[in-house]
């Protein structure tokens, strides 16, 4: 478990900040300071931790019920996004301000979404895993 976790971190933060550098070079001006750059590293942290760790971990190995998960993965989604937003531009952040409950909202039903055909797919493979062992 370790091992996997720690994998999916490493892919995800890299992955992360080749996808943030992309948008910091489309965003931005030609030059960047160097301190900034900290940030996109810390946005893409931010990302391996939440992608790569806190979502396989609640999903494929906790015992918490299914209403805790969609909470916990909620709402550290949303405070992570918020946070990255601020890495990135604190004047982007001001700008989707009076959107943040929306955005709780829509990511919350996004989850919920998301855990649905998450189950449906789990249920099917546990079945045909099933289906296969009493064909043996």
């Amino acid at each position: 478990m370790i091992k996997d976790l720690k994998n999916r971190f490493l892919q995800v933060a890299f992955l992360g900040m080749i996808l943030v550098v992309v948008l910091a070079t489309i965003l931005h001006e030609d030059t960047v300071q160097f301190l900034y750059v900290w940030n996109l590293i810390s946005i893409s942290i931010l990302m391996g931790i939440i992608f790569g760790i806190v979502y396989p971990y609640l999903w494929n190995y906790s015992t918490l019920k299914v209403t805790t998960k969609i909470a916990l993965s909620t709402f550290l989604n949303f405070f992570c996004s918020i946070g990255s937003v601020y890495l990135f531009s604190a004047k982007a952040l001001i700008f989707v301000k009076p959107y943040l409950l929306l955005v709780l909202v829509i990511t919350l039903i996004g989850h919920i979404i998301g855990f649905y055909f998450y189950s449906k797919y789990e249920n099917k493979k546990i079945a045909n895993s099933l289906n296969k062992a009493l064909e043996n």
